[in-house]
């Protein structure tokens, strides 16, 4: 074809693609719908996300509605991004929502509040009246961490021990530096930030940021980790973003960003890490199922395994099944991640330890060394959901849910 013929094409297809990703930038937010598609298997409570540059203005919220149903759903418009979360879908059906836009009213509260917490340097987390986590973020801790981690019912599924010691068994007393739910490892540039002693390293907040909203609220802790000497191995930049789904299926995703401002950054070989990583809590460690994606569970099956999700799960006394799983992402370093994963409750998403997981049979395919470099300059970002649900595997739908983050949803913007 001529060349000046094809530039024209170009051009035009060029420009019928801004537009049409901008779409909702030249439409008011109530002239707007969005359409979903189901695949082959069911939505539940699917997190949506979609570019959007209108604007909302303070006196107003937004949210989502179904004709079909009559059912309103929430929805968060920040930073150019349009989030917002229906029930779901059964398999191979598609459904249309309207956006709606009202006057926020004077008592108005967001589904998600995150507020200062009751003691200081604390950030408390609330899903519709009920208490999700509490970030912990102040200078008497060697790292920031979320603790407890709410279930149904308020029944927590992290343990207490360190913060606290009452009513953790003996047998669980372990590990100092395993609190709750965080992020660390154990050997950057030779630094261990994953111990916690006078010889290992730590990591400082600068600054935290946070916010509320309807669909999700966040988090932002800007962080130094830093050798036993003050000095600077590695930023990270950390968002948590937690939704308004119901209390038998809470939902929160982590932003992990390492920024090698100074030097390269060597993330070396080890075991000791979990860039999230959580201690379950002691009734469900001592009888907990840990499963993969692949439906084998055990510690001794699937430590060190690469596979998309993970679950730990347990009956709890009095209460019912409980348990945490964790869904590793397509866009991530080296998917789908190892697990650092032991019966007594650790659990970390780890995929630089391979040298160690090759001690499995089942793990000689694994490359002999996991080290990775950040160069100067560059930045490495994780991004990880977390599900805490009621039930087991199966009643939980883990797996739905693993693909409603994995996979990429067919939902986009309609006129």
């Amino acid at each position: 074809m001529n060349a000046k013929l094809c530039m024209p094409i170009l051009v035009f297809t060029v420009i019928f693609m801004i537009l049409l990703n901008i779409y909702a930038s030249s439409e008011s937010l109530e002239q707007m719908k969005i359409q979903l598609k189901a695949g082959d298997y069911n939505l539940v409570n699917p997190i949506i996300s979609l570019p959007c540059q209108a604007t909302l203005p303070d006196n107003k919220i937004v949210s989502i509605f179904e004709p079909k149903t009559g059912k309103e759903f929430p929805a968060t418009l920040r930073n150019g991004e349009f989030v917002c979360i229906p029930e779901g879908a059964l398999a191979n059906t598609e459904h249309t929502y309207d956006v709606k836009v009202v006057d926020k009213p004077l008592e108005y509260v967001p589904h998600v509040q995150v507020i200062p917490g009751d003691k200081p340097d604390t950030l408390k987390v609330i899903v519709d009246d009920k208490l999700l986590t509490v970030y912990y973020y102040g200078k008497e801790w060697k790292k920031p961490f979320l603790w407890p981690l709410m279930s149904e019912n308020q029944v927590s599924i992290t343990r207490d021990y360190p913060m606290e010691s009452e009513g953790t068994p003996k047998f669980a007393q372990d590990h100092p530096h395993h609190k709750s739910f965080w992020s660390a490892y154990g050997d950057i540039n030779g630094v261990n930030v994953w111990e916690e002693s006078k010889e290992t390293g730590c990591q400082q907040v600068e600054n935290v940021s946070y916010g509320s909203g309807d669909a999700y609220g966040w988090i932002i802790s800007n962080n130094k980790w830093l050798d036993k000497d003050g000095n600077l191995i590695v930023k990270e930049n950390r968002e948590y973003r937690f939704f308004t789904t119901p209390e038998k299926s809470r939902l929160f995703d982590a932003y992990v960003s390492f920024v090698a401002d100074e030097n390269d950054v060597v993330f070396k070989d080890t075991k000791e890490g979990g860039i999230v990583a959580a201690r379950m809590h002691p009734e469900i460690s001592s009888k907990g199922i840990i499963t993969i994606a692949n439906g084998e569970t055990g510690e001794n099956n699937v430590w060190g395994k690469p596979t998309p999700w993970c679950d730990y799960s347990a009956e709890m006394k009095d209460v019912g099944w409980r348990g945490l799983a964790i869904f590793d992402n397509p866009s991530n370093l080296r998917y789908p991640t190892s697990w650092h994963v032991r019966k007594y409750g650790l659990f970390g998403a780890n995929c630089f330890g391979y040298s160690y997981f090759r001690e499995k049979e089942y793990n000689k395919n694994l490359p002999e060394n996991g080290d990775y470099t950040i160069k100067k300059g560059d930045t490495l970002t994780f991004h990880y959901r977390m599900y805490i649900h009621s039930g087991n595997v199966k009643d939980a739908q883990v797996n739905e849910q693993a693909r409603n983050f994995q996979d990429t949803l067919k939902v986009d913007w309609v006129k």
